[in-house]
């Protein structure tokens, strides 16, 4: 006769262990990939983002500029213009300028990874088209998270 015992033998206890392991170890690696893709596609929207912002803020800035200030050069990698400063009552001069992978706003950066920056004057100077692309890949981020992108926009100055 047999007695009826009570609890798990070493065997099931190891089983049943090395299987949570197992688990745990699935979960783990599935977080882990997670965080990465995310952290790619942030790295990259950032991008996106500074460069839209720099984009909008030469738009709205030409939109102010002087009549006749407005030139464009270097085969249209340059602009500069002249905008009322009203905080010395006088006209400043403005140049944004593509430089390695920057913008730049009279040599100070305003966004980064910027592979092409394009300036046309349309309308006989009353209008200007700006196109900038991103760069295919920056740091952090992984192919197909958006990169490269394009904007353009198309400022009609007031003036």
């Amino acid at each position: 006769m047999r007695r009826a015992e009570a609890g798990l033998t070493l065997i099931e206890m190891l089983v049943a262990v090395g299987t949570m392991g197992i688990v745990a170890v699935i979960v783990a690696s599935l977080f882990a990939q997670g965080m990465h893709t995310y952290s790619a596609g942030q790295a990259a929207g950032l991008v996106i983002a500074d460069v839209r912002f720099a984009v909008e803020q030469v738009a709205t800035r030409l939109r102010e500029a002087r009549p006749g200030s407005v030139a464009v050069a270097d085969a249209g990698r340059q602009i500069t213009f002249q905008v009322w400063d009203r905080s010395i009552s006088n006209w400043i001069t403005l140049t944004y300028r593509l430089s390695g992978q920057d913008i730049q706003l009279n040599s100070q950066p305003m966004a980064t990874y910027v592979q092409t920056l394009q300036f046309a004057l349309t309308d006989a100077g009353r209008a200007v088209t700006i196109t900038a692309t991103t760069v295919s890949s920056v740091p952090g981020a992984r192919p197909g998270t958006g990169l490269p992108f394009t904007f353009t926009t198309r400022a009609v100055l007031r003036n």
